[in-house]
């Protein structure tokens, strides 16, 4: 199936060479375009493309459109991921050049990094930290390794001495653990592309054309990962939004793609305004509340916008949900299709806001899901909480972090070799830990040690292994659950992986980078505004519009409020046809006493 395309949307996908910036408003078919430029650029033969955006799911989103319409072999020509599954690729082909250990793996829990920084700190300073503190602790060094400082730059005038000891003994022992953490990912990229030019420019002699996405997100790290790769280069492509941009807390910054792009490569500019998704009413409240947007509409329906308040939030859920089943059940005259509940989203500003919606989802049976966003998801059981530490030291006999954790688990000792200790002995003195489930775990790390094919095979053995329990039904069902967690991810990575070419280290790394985690889906979904980019629905909700939550009290320079309005920009351009803004006149607070709300400044702009 080939893409219709507008004549200004066919004049980008026909623009094959020279650096190009495309301003891409919502609903003006940015996708489209970047899917079909990539397959034009294909079936002429012009060269291999990489493309980089920012979660997996749009990653996914673009792979599966080229996929549905080039052959085969074009296919193969084709790279599509994360700006850091692509530094991840380039860290593990070629961190040997500026002396990083082969093997290594990602550290992405918290706590996994609060370990090590406690570790550091019990080595080295004789004062010891409350949990609050080390947690301070850290994120100032994940903000030094997000600006690409480190420690011998940090200025020792304005820090603690301390913590530049602690940053760089706790680099030190993630390397001696041959670990890096996610912020490391974009430095050692940017390093080598740096240091070696030459594995850059045998990366642009393979990917002759380079498109980002969603290239309003871009933070100053990254974009110097994207300048290290592309020095001499001009076929670069970046589209985005600056009305879209919402990551500032993350660093991003529109002005990199509209101001350091321009100046940088000086490409031809295309504006796409025409929204196909939104009816006009939708779009003129967009537009009011970010002028700038100037997006213009196309469907000549008029649509549904209207806000509404309540008396609380109990009452503002009671309607929610009473109008979603009547949508459900008796349709609408701006929808010609029956209404499913997965035509359904409930945007808030944060998380926190959907507690009676939820509990009252759940009460009357009504399915939803928190915005199929699977990237926490870990193990209930203790016994594949095991099995997921042990892979880890399978794939990594040297970290001697998740070594520990293991014995901690099985209550036992620690042994000098880590991979011998694992697999070959079923020692515990845990009670809680079902011992013929543990060896069942400890036959399943040798089969996979021996064939990483083997693993569907491994897990199989595990349920397997619950014939023999009958004494504990949920301890059953939960381990199961954790089982099929494993293997949905490991049937994944098949999909996506040539056999004989794959490995536990691999798919380890792919799993930490959140590329194969599965969440609850189907139902209505339940998003932050954050949650919500890149997605669209029939019909929105966008709940609790009150003063200091939409928009946040925290947003208080000149750049928080303009995010904070992109933000709500965001919000209502998810609603293709209906869209609903409600509030509570009154609150209950955590303490216990309930408060007057105002409602929404951004329900004055657009005159609701």
């Amino acid at each position: 199936m080939k893409f219709s395309l507008t004549e200004k949307q066919k004049e980008i996908v026909d623009y094959l060479d020279g650096a190009l910036l495309v301003t891409a408003g919502p609903g003006s078919g940015k996708t489209r375009v970047l899917t079909q430029r990539i397959i034009n650029i294909l079936e002429h033969n012009k060269g291999n493309v990489l493309a980089l955006t920012f979660s997996n799911k749009a990653a996914q989103e673009i792979s599966d459109r080229i996929k549905e319409n080039i052959t085969t072999e074009e296919y193969l020509r084709v790279n599509v991921g994360t700006i850091h599954s692509f530094c991840l690729e380039i860290i593990t082909n070629k961190g040997k050049q500026i002396g990083l250990p082969s093997g290594l793996s990602i550290i992405e829990s918290t706590s996994d990094k609060l370990d090590l920084l406690k570790k550091v700190v019990n080595n080295t300073l004789s004062q010891r930290f409350d949990d609050k503190e080390f947690r301070r602790i850290l994120g100032q060094i994940q903000k030094y390794k997000q600006s690409f400082i480190l420690p011998e730059m940090v200025d020792k005038n304005i820090t603690d001495f301390n913590i530049i000891n602690l940053y760089e003994g706790y680099n030190n022992i993630l390397l001696e653990n041959r670990m890096i953490d996610f912020d490391d990912i974009l430095y050692y990229a940017y390093k080598i592309l740096l240091e070696k030019p030459k594995v850059a420019s045998n990366y642009t002699r393979l990917y002759k054309y380079i498109m980002i996405d969603e290239a309003q997100d871009l933070n100053e790290t990254q974009y110097k990962v994207i300048k290290a790769l592309t020095r001499n280069f001009t076929n670069l492509m970046m589209v985005g939004d600056p009305a879209q941009s919402i990551y500032g807390f993350n660093g991003s910054n529109s002005s990199i793609m509209t101001q350091n792009f321009v100046a940088d490569y000086n490409p031809v500019k295309f504006f796409l305004k025409e929204n196909f998704r939104s009816t006009s009413k939708i779009i003129e409240a967009a537009n009011k509340i970010q002028p700038d947007s100037e997006s213009e509409s196309v469907y000549p329906l008029e649509g549904v916008l209207q806000a509404k308040s309540f008396i609380n939030k109990d009452e503002e859920a009671e309607w929610i949900v009473d109008k979603i089943s009547d949508l459900v059940e008796n349709g609408s005259k701006w929808i010609d299709h029956p209404i499913s509940l997965e035509n359904i989203g409930i945007i808030g500003r944060n998380r926190y806001v959907f507690t009676e919606i939820e509990n009252l989802l759940e009460d009357k049976k009504i399915d939803f899901s928190m915005g199929n966003n699977g990237s926490n998801l870990e193990s209930e059981t203790v016994e594949m909480k095991i099995f997921e530490i042990g892979m880890r030291v399978l794939v990594n006999p040297f970290d001697d972090l998740h070594y520990t954790q293991l014995v901690h688990l099985l209550g036992r000792d620690k042994k000098e070799d880590f991979l011998n200790d694992l697999l070959n002995n079923t020692e515990c003195t845990n009670v809680n830990v079902n011992p013929i489930i543990l060896n069942a775990v400890v036959q399943s790390w040798n089969m996979i040690n021996n064939d990483v094919e083997k693993f569907s095979k491994a897990l199989e053995n595990i349920r397997n292994a619950t014939e023999n329990i009958t004494s504990d039904e949920n301890f059953i069902f939960l381990l199961i659950n954790d089982i099929d967690l494993w293997k949905n991810r490991w049937n994944m990575y098949i999909k996506e992986s040539v056999s004989g070419a794959r490995s536990l280290a691999y798919f380890r790394n792919q799993v930490s980078l959140g590329k194969l985690n599965l969440g609850k889906s189907g139902g209505i979904s339940l998003l932050t505004v954050h949650m919500s980019k890149g997605l669209e629905f029939d019909i929105i909700f966008v709940v609790e519009l009150t003063e200091g939550t939409f928009p946040d009290y925290r947003a208080t320079s000149h750049k928080e409020m303009k995010e904070e309005r992109n933000n709500m920009f965001v919000a209502i351009t998810r609603a293709k046809r209906e869209c609903y803004l409600t509030y509570p006149l009154e609150k209950m607070m955590p303490w216990g006493t309930s408060r007057k709300q105002r409602k929404s400044s951004y329900l004055d702009i657009i005159n609701l």
